[in-house]
């Protein structure tokens, strides 16, 4: 009687979610704007992680003054490999924000069905006509790189939306169609891309003569209450719930969510290897690793244990499942559990597939407060295994594996009183028909 109860709580919750979230869901993954985003980030994740993987080498993780032999040799190593490596991890995470305003521009280009090259190299152009290169930060990581994103967003968008706008309105030059293709939308782009250069020329202008700051510097002072923000427990809870909740609806909610956290992962992340760089204390604790490697182990809601669940279990029917959702999930792909099991709009799983990530959330940010944890300061894949990701992306941190390795613990724990629910149907339901087709 109170198995059914709370069955028909979590379905009420369940039509709830549906009712209030799910619209809005659609909305944001339809919107041309918000996937524009997403897919510059997207272009960039690669060089990202070229970048990330470096930070090993160039910074090793040996403590200060350590006069262990192994530590003496790393350092010895890191030093003669720098002048190999550093170029190449300054042109990767140090143009970061060079690279996400060619690929928004680009991405938003292709909604609007206008030329993606063209208006991708327009959105690169529109940013660093704001950049003031006789005053960026020594180092390598100024406005061109993770301090400059909101700044690449904002021109990127800008830029796309002017060159549509005269598109539409007929304002650009027409040459014959005897004229090759390429050259004839080089000639559409001269008139709107001068309007966009011009007025933003102006801009700059305009800021550095009242107000003594370019755009990034203005950028970084609006946002920066929003990045404080961000890299907040409670802006992390809540950023779990709405992906989760999503997810048992049916709607790829991780694409939402951090789509709309990849601008403060970002920042957050070149601001991180910045201090790791200059030998300060890193800052901020919500970077996508935590987010990879604590708390989405095998896949949303954190469901590696149900695959090991599903393994040893007597229903055939979750056997099959686990098998076909092992591999994957290894690689934090769980969709064939999510509809497999399913997890999916099944009021029994909603929640463990909502808490478990909430739980782990607190307790990892807490120990990371605490100073038992390292925060993270690279990026990597996020289909890298949780255990190898937490130590590799927190620079060689043991206390980052054991922790995802206690985050994989918890999760069992939690899962496992509903998996047992869940079998036990299964197991009613495969008995009455294996009988029935006895009796036929």
């Amino acid at each position: 009687m109170g198995q059914g109860l709370n069955l028909q709580l979590m379905g009420m919750i369940a039509g709830m979610i549906e009712q209030r979230m799910v619209p809005l869901a659609n909305w944001l993954t339809r919107s041309q704007h918000v996937l524009a985003l997403r897919d510059g980030f997207q272009l960039a994740m690669p060089f990202i992680i070229i970048g990330s993987v470096l930070v090993p080498f160039l910074y090793p993780p040996v403590m200060a003054g350590s006069q262990h032999p192994l530590a003496l040799q790393f350092l010895a190593l890191s030093h003669w490999l720098a002048p190999w490596l550093a170029p190449v991890y300054a042109h990767t995470l140090g143009l970061l924000a060079v690279i996400i305003a060619y690929g928004s521009a680009a991405s938003l280009a292709k909604a609007y069905q206008l030329p993606e090259r063209l208006c991708g190299l327009s959105g690169s152009l529109a940013f660093l006509m704001l950049i003031d290169f006789h005053s960026l930060q020594p180092g390598i990581f100024g406005y061109l790189g993770g301090l400059g994103i909101f700044t690449a967003l904002c021109t990127a968008c800008y830029s796309v939306e002017v060159i549509r706008l005269f598109y539409r309105w007929g304002w650009f030059i027409r040459m014959p169609d005897e004229v090759p293709l390429i050259t004839r939308k080089g000639f559409q782009l001269i008139v709107p891309m001068l309007f966009v250069l011009l007025s933003l020329s102006l801009l700059k202008v305009w800021l550095q003569h009242q107000f003594g700051i370019t755009l990034a510097e203005l950028m970084m002072a609006l946002f920066r209450p929003l990045l404080s923000g961000a890299d907040t427990l409670p802006a992390l809870l809540l950023a779990l719930l709405v992906a989760h909740l999503l997810w048992f609806m049916g709607i790829h909610g991780t694409i939402i969510v951090t789509g709309l956290l990849s601008p403060f992962w970002m920042s957050n992340l070149a601001s991180n290897q910045t201090a790791l760089a200059a030998g300060e204390a890193l800052s901020h604790i919500f970077l996508q690793g935590f987010w990879d490697y604590f708390l989405l182990i095998g896949g949303i809601g954190s469901t590696l244990p149900l695959v090991l669940m599903a393994l040893r279990s007597r229903s055939r029917t979750l056997q099959s499942v686990g098998r076909l959702g092992s591999w994957p999930a290894l690689f934090n792909i769980n969709e064939p559990l999510l509809f497999g099991f399913p997890i999916i709009m099944n009021p029994l799983f909603l929640l463990p597939f909502v808490g478990v990530p909430l739980i782990n959330a607190v307790l990892a940010w807490t120990l990371t407060e605490w100073g038992f944890l390292d925060r993270f300061i690279a990026l990597l894949p996020w289909s890298m295994p949780a255990p190898l990701g937490a130590v590799w992306a927190a620079n060689g941190s043991w206390h980052n594996l054991l922790m995802s390795l206690f985050c994989m613990f918890n999760s069992w724990m939690i899962y496992r009183p509903f998996f047992l629910i869940h079998e036990k149907v299964l197991l009613q339901q495969e008995q009455a028909r294996s009988e029935a087709s006895a009796t036929t």
